[in-house]
């Protein structure tokens, strides 16, 4: 059974040594202190399995020693309090003030060794518990990312971007403050798959949204992927002017990607169409009305011949 680390917490010297060299013989691993304030000062450095608290201290007694430390470190590790005195009045007031066990000095060897194993087992048991909670938590956080997160650009999905934009439809309604949506798709992209293989076509996406990620990365700025080779920028307290600035901006960002593409029979390289509204909600407007207005100008785009954005005149 492994050794455990020992807070061993007792004023008198002689005895403190002792007990000491006792716990360390048995293959424990001792830290000392003198007084409860030493006592509270080397616990969170100590991290120990199991601490050995005198009653009868000083500075401090055990019993307050022990609330101090059970209300400052909510895990819980367990108390045995030491003491000359067996009268049943003493050990139920050790157990309620919360000690988890009572040993009358001098300790007998083998009523020691006897509880240590039983702190053996509950320190293993603790550390098991501890390292399956990590466990869990991490487990927890990458169900989360999962939920949220377009596997293949990194991007927020579609139903974390359906859920974002409400909430800015919502928050710009209440406030009276402008919005922008841009909706984005790449330009010939099934010739561009076809040809250069989907493999190619992931890296494409994934460049494309490095790109958008990087050039919409403000406060107030979403990039999400909204399906296929079609991303959704929603850009909070931004009005049409600003907007239109936006849309110059994501097209010099992207041309200047210069991710060849042979088989476009509008450029050489990779481009996007872009569809654009830009309007102070009322609040009252869906998900699904928006995505519907703004694709509107995004087939526009397309009509007047890709590489271009189209800008909605007014909602």
């Amino acid at each position: 059974m492994a050794s455990i680390k020992i807070l061993l917490v007792d004023d008198v010297q002689i005895e403190r040594l002792q007990l000491s060299i006792r716990l360390e013989r048995l293959g424990h691993e001792v830290v000392t202190a003198a007084n409860g304030t030493e006592a509270i000062e080397k616990y969170p450095l100590v991290s120990p399995d199991l601490v050995l608290l005198d009653v009868s201290m000083p500075d401090m007694s055990g019993h307050e020693v022990a609330k101090e430390l059970r209300n400052s470190y909510p895990e819980w590790v367990p108390i045995i309090f030491l003491s000359g005195h067996d009268e049943p009045e003493m050990i139920a007031k050790a157990i309620d003030m919360g000690g988890d066990d009572y040993l009358v000095k001098p300790v007998d060897k083998m009523v020691l060794q006897a509880k240590l194993k039983a702190m053996q087992r509950i320190a293993e048991m603790r550390h098991k518990l501890a390292e399956a909670t990590v466990k869990l938590e991490k487990a927890n956080l990458q169900l989360s990312k999962q939920a949220t997160e377009d596997g293949l650009t990194g991007l927020v999905n579609r139903r974390c971007l359906d859920y974002r934009l409400q909430e800015a439809l919502s928050m710009h309604g209440r406030n009276g403050l402008p919005m922008t949506i841009l909706l984005i798709d790449v330009d010939h992209f099934k010739a561009y798959n076809d040809n250069y293989g989907h493999i190619e076509g992931d890296n494409c996406l994934k460049k494309l949204a490095e790109t958008l990620k990087t050039t919409f990365c403000r406060a107030g700025e979403l990039v999400g992927r909204y399906g296929g080779e079609e991303f959704c920028i929603v850009i909070s307290n931004c009005d049409r002017d600003s907007a239109i600035e936006h849309c110059q901006r994501l097209h010099e960002a992207v041309y200047e990607m210069a991710m060849p593409h042979a088989f476009s029979s509008t450029s050489d390289r990779v481009t996007v169409s872009q569809g654009m509204l830009a309007w102070v909600p009322t609040g009252l407007e869906t998900v699904e009305n928006i995505y519907g207005l703004v694709d509107r100008y995004l087939y526009k785009a397309k009509q007047h011949g890709r590489n271009c954005y189209v800008a909605a005149e007014f909602i």
